[in-house]
């Protein structure tokens, strides 16, 4: 939100509020929007990449033990 304020004329009135900070504009939004996106995306390859490599982790230990114990479940 912004702030606004008021300056006084040469007669002492009070002239139309001035916004002292302004919100952003639609490309401003779209462009910030955009940039979380992107990383929310990067931060979800990331997470998947982990996943994956954990799944292939589990698959090898998996087939260790069934190589220790003879091949036979």
């Amino acid at each position: 939100m912004a702030i606004e304020y008021k300056v006084r004329d040469q007669n002492g009135d009070l002239g139309e509020p001035i916004k002292a900070g302004s919100d952003p504009t639609t490309e401003e939004q779209i462009s910030a929007l955009g940039m979380q996106l992107t990383q929310e995306k990067l931060a979800n390859m990331q997470k998947d990449a982990i996943i994956n490599g954990l799944g292939e982790q589990l698959a090898q230990v998996k087939l260790e033990i069934m190589a220790m114990k003879g091949g036979g479940v």
